[in-house]
């Protein structure tokens, strides 16, 4: 007998390559069971409806997307170590989840999604909790500007966010590992506290 979690991951698999190619509003529970290989028994066991499992889907990707910027940080506390290894893990995790990406990017004002608004905040929470932890330790040290914490994500992560999304929908070329040390080296000037310089 089929371990419940391995057959659930392949359900969400599934349901990610479904939901890609017909969009979630296009996709069927029946398509989902035909590409899993799972029996419309089973997979109602696991989720009640098409809608529960593309926001069971998402707060996965999303879970896992955020698991590894925390070990990121924790592999590397400094301010420009860390800095420039978030930008990194962000355009990395792109490359190797190419699929996953594209669900979180295009899925966030799927109408199954926004009804499952409480628990992505609730996870988000604690997520953004921990990284502004990180953020306000190198305030005080005086290793980043001071800044309103969401203005620094907004540097830290929008360049390289603008290009995968223009990666992943096809609009550019360009190579994202030869981008990502000019990317994570902008994130680090942007946000780098520079000393004052006396006036003349």
């Amino acid at each position: 007998m089929r371990n419940p979690s391995h057959r659930r991951e392949e359900v969400l698999k599934a349901a990610l390559e479904c939901f890609l190619e017909l969009g979630v509003e296009g996709t069927t529970m029946a398509a989902i069971r035909e590409r899993s290989g799972a029996s419309t028994g089973s997979i109602y066991h696991l989720f009640p409806s098409k809608d529960a499992i593309a926001a069971a889907l998402y707060l996965e990707v999303l879970g896992e997307y955020q698991a590894g910027v925390l070990k990121v940080l924790e592999a590397h506390p400094g301010a420009r170590e860390g800095t420039e290894a978030l930008v990194r893990h962000h355009v990395e995790w792109t490359l190797e989840r190419p699929d996953a990406t594209r669900f979180l990017l295009s899925a966030r004002g799927v109408a199954a999604v926004v009804a499952a608004e409480a628990s992505i905040t609730e996870r988000n929470k604690g997520f953004f909790r921990q990284v502004k932890d990180w953020w306000q330790g190198h305030v005080r040290a005086g290793d980043f500007e001071e800044m309103p914490f969401e203005l620094f994500l907004a540097i830290l992560r929008g360049p390289a966010q603008e290009l995968v999304r223009d990666w992943v929908a096809g609009r550019t070329k360009t190579d994202l590992r030869t981008a990502i040390p000019v990317l994570a080296r902008a994130a680090w000037h942007a946000v780098e506290k520079r000393p004052v310089r006396a006036r003349k």
